[in-house]
């Protein structure tokens, strides 16, 4: 059942959580219609409109339920799914082991170290920071960075992978820099991540331990988004991530991958065998700390006076993904991908509970290098499904409607279609 209440998503409006009633109510009601809800927010329109093309469903004016879609799971409750008749929805249990930053690292970091595989080829060079400000001493939290940082900052001319840490750490975890990670010159960048936003809320740049520091503290208090947000944002979790230096560019400007992955409640994982790249809006400069330059998400750039500018929505294709690089995604990139979406949820397979009649809709990030590595940088719940260009027009309708041809409509109408989502596995 589900508690009415309210909750607010990131960016979204507030929604209003319908309650399901319990199973035996539903045999008031016509049995040949299923009833369905969804939560306003994230291009909710286009999910009614999916559920509206399929026959014998009917959004729900009573709040008996047979499939709900909600912006986050804060009060689903997911033993009683299972209990009668089919009742779904559209979040897994447990999926913040992947989707919170602080969750993905650790998940990464045992799994890369009960299997012998380095994690930091994976995703780069991260740090955990849980800060408690009124408790401890800045300084002491940040020991293990700072002393990592010291170690290889570029006028530090003693680099050293080793040794850096006064206590034994697993070699398939010790902290090391990749080629891409690195850089010369004074324009060294991190990355601050407040642990629980999305969509680039908060993230914050810097080259400095007294610029770290600030930050931290500025958090602690609650910090302003960037000049086209409202409001403020507070936090104590963060991840502190490196910076890739020398990423893959087209026409000269930073691009990320957005990868949906779906994941049914028989723990069958799917890739959507369509995507696209969104670019930023400003050319690469390592020299200054933009984030129109650095920060690719649509909710930052479509703030630039530049957005679309060199393409609609930033926005590129797949099939433009391999014309830049001569064939070489398709060939060898994608596949790669694939290898770390399996990873992925065979790093946290033992930490999930399978959970009947609940799947969800993931938004893998990735980046390239400029050797054409893909770099796992976030998992992201909740992706979004705002039909910002024409290839996002083309793409997430036809996306959402084959994801419920696997996850709706075989429980109900027992009717399989092919669809473009390829299976990777069956964990």
């Amino acid at each position: 059942m589900l508690q009415q209440q309210q909750v607010q998503d990131e960016n979204e409006p507030i929604s209003q959580f319908k309650q399901i009633t319990r199973y035996y109510s539903l045999k008031i009601i016509n049995p040949q219609v299923y009833y369905y809800y969804v939560a306003p927010g994230n291009n909710s329109k286009l999910i009614i409109q999916t559920m509206q093309k399929r026959k014998n469903w009917q959004e729900s004016a009573n709040q008996l339920l047979h499939f709900q879609w909600n912006m986050n799971d804060k009060n689903f409750k997911y033993l009683t799914l299972s209990q009668s008749q089919i009742q779904i929805v559209n979040h897994l249990p447990n999926h913040r082991e992947l989707t919170m930053k602080c969750n993905l690292i650790k998940n990464l970091k045992y799994f890369c170290q009960a299997n012998k595989r380095y994690v930091w080829d994976i995703t780069p060079l991260s740090f955990i920071i849980d800060l408690y400000t009124s408790e401890n001493d800045l300084n002491r939290v940040l020991k293990e960075f700072i002393f990592f940082y010291e170690q290889f900052k570029p006028s530090n001319s003693k680099k050293n992978q080793l040794n850096y840490s006064s206590k034994p750490v697993s070699q398939y975890v010790h902290p090391k820099m990749h080629h891409s990670l690195l850089d010369e010159e004074d324009n060294y960048i991190w990355i601050l991540k407040p642990n629980e936003f999305n969509r680039g809320r908060g993230i914050q740049f810097f080259r400095t331990i007294e610029e770290l520091k600030q930050l931290l503290k500025n958090f602690n208090k609650g910090i302003s988004e960037y000049q086209f947000s409202q409001g403020q944002i507070k936090s104590s979790s963060f991840v502190i991530q490196k910076y890739i230096q020398r990423p893959l560019l087209l026409d000269g400007r930073k691009f990320d991958i957005r990868v949906w992955v779906l994941v049914t409640h028989q723990f069958e994982i799917y890739i959507f065998n369509q995507g696209y790249a969104r670019l930023s809006s400003e050319m690469f400069d390592l020299n200054k700390l933009d984030a129109f330059i650095h920060l690719t998400n649509n909710a930052v750039q479509k703030h630039s006076q530049n957005y679309g500018f060199f393409e609609l929505g930033n926005q590129i294709s797949y099939s433009e993904l391999d014309y830049y690089t001569n064939g070489e995604f398709t060939k060898t990139v994608l596949p790669k991908i694939k290898s770390i979406i399996v990873f992925s949820w065979m790093a946290i397979q033992n930490t999930f509970k399978k959970c009947k009649y609940s799947f969800e809709i993931f938004g893998y990030d990735f980046m390239l290098d400029e050797q054409l590595k893909p770099w796992l940088i976030e998992i992201n719940t909740n992706p979004c499904l705002e039909e910002s260009s024409p290839l996002l027009q083309q793409l997430i309708p036809k996306m959402i409607d084959d994801a419920f041809k696997i996850v709706i409509d075989p429980l109900f109408s027992k009717v399989t279609e092919p669809t473009d989502w390829d299976h990777l596995l069956q964990l």
